[in-house]
């Protein structure tokens, strides 16, 4: 069984993890992490196969890709792969298309070139996506290997309890906030009162999603359960190992038991929270000046930018969004948070992660390259 994905109940079963991103060890689910674009001549399809490694909410991977001339290319959301009921103005969709551009980006320097990012060249959608693409990309002879580079075959989003025993060296966590970049304002909170409430409102709002019917049907619907989903889908949210085919097989583990408050499965979510966020060393966040689609383009960028130093120190994080989202039944959690953060008047809270010291774990599944592209 992958403790990393489930809960050990009384009675010895598990059950379900859910997030920013899932992760599962299915070989030919997490193919696409092995040597991305090693075979690949065009500088274009080299970046691409590195930018769909990119952390994205749910593991939705909502990107689209049209190759244009030999230097360019045209990226578009996938508005099929959108997250309603938990992110009902695409923010985060559209912060995952910026870790996407920010790892495309990285990549295109590791091969000498530089890519030229326009995001929504054709003007930004409002509250509600539309067709228009989210960035064209061009890309030129001339770039600069980008340190980071290295670390993004290694980066995880990792959902275990971390060593309460190790602190974040202050000069770390700097670091991490630092890669960020101009434009944005950072803040961690790894220890006192401040690290104390942040776990509780963290942990809360989880508890608060998972009460929310149709939040947390949005989850359970992206839910694969069993190597056989995994590998069909390769996306989403993932339950795997040794006990979970019993579970589904004797009716425990279902759907329909997820949903239905009292029963043994939506009791272990509803807690699955609970020893991550007491388990957190510290926590780091990314606060933007306005809330636009190109601000939150650029969120993304440095999200991603955070996650690679993050890798680089050693430290596993995990986004922690819940209390960030914009449904009804989250607004006094998301008031709260916006208090704990110091968000000023016209700022937005874009990101927030716990960090701390964790073993390894394996890399999260993804579809492949040629799943990207879009011929019209």
């Amino acid at each position: 069984m992958d403790r990393r994905h489930f809960i050990t109940l009384v009675g010895g079963g598990v059950v379900m993890a859910a997030g920013l991103e899932g992760c599962a060890e299915v070989p030919d689910a997490t193919v696409a992490w092995v040597s991305p674009g090693s075979s690949e001549r065009d500088v274009r399809r080299y970046a691409l196969a590195h930018a769909i490694l990119a952390p994205n909410p749910h593991n939705r991977q909502p990107w689209l890709a049209r190759l244009e001339g030999e230097d360019a290319v045209t990226l578009f959301i996938d508005r099929s792969r959108l997250l309603p009921a938990t992110d009902p103005f695409s923010r985060q969709i559209v912060i995952g298309c910026g870790a996407f551009l920010e790892l495309l980006a990285i990549a295109a320097g590791a091969k000498g070139h530089t890519a030229t990012v326009t995001a929504f060249p054709d003007g930004q959608p409002a509250d509600r996506l539309d067709e228009r693409p989210f960035a064209r990309v061009v890309f030129t002879r001339g770039g600069a290997l980008d340190p980071l580079f290295r670390n993004i075959l290694r980066r995880r989003t990792t959902r275990e309890p971390y060593d309460t025993a190790r602190a974040i060296p202050a000069a770390d966590l700097a670091a991490v906030g630092a890669a960020v970049g101009p434009g944005l304002r950072t803040g961690a909170a790894a220890g006192g009162q401040a690290l104390a409430a942040l776990k509780t409102l963290a942990r809360d709002a989880y508890r608060r999603e998972v009460d929310t019917p149709a939040a947390n049907q949005e989850t359970i619907d992206l839910m694969r359960i069993g190597d056989r989903q995994i590998a069909a889908h390769r996306d989403g949210l993932f339950l795997r190992g040794p006990g979970i085919e019993a579970m589904r097989v004797v009716g425990i583990l279902t759907p329909e038991n997820l949903a239905r408050p009292g029963t043994i499965a939506f009791k272990q979510a509803r807690a699955f929270a609970d020893p991550l966020c007491e388990a957190t060393a510290a926590f780091l966040w990314i606060v933007s000046p306005g809330n636009d689609r190109a601000v939150q383009i650029a969120s993304g960028r440095a999200y991603a930018r955070m996650a690679l130093e993050a890798t680089a120190r050693g430290i596993a994080i995990q986004p922690m969004s819940q209390a960030l989202q914009e449904y009804p039944q989250m607004a006094p959690f998301f008031a709260r948070m916006d208090r704990l953060t110091a968000v000023g008047p016209g700022e937005r809270l874009q990101m927030l992660v716990r960090a701390g010291y964790a073993a390894d774990v394996p890399p999260a599944p993804r579809k492949g390259l040629q799943d990207l592209f879009r011929s019209a």
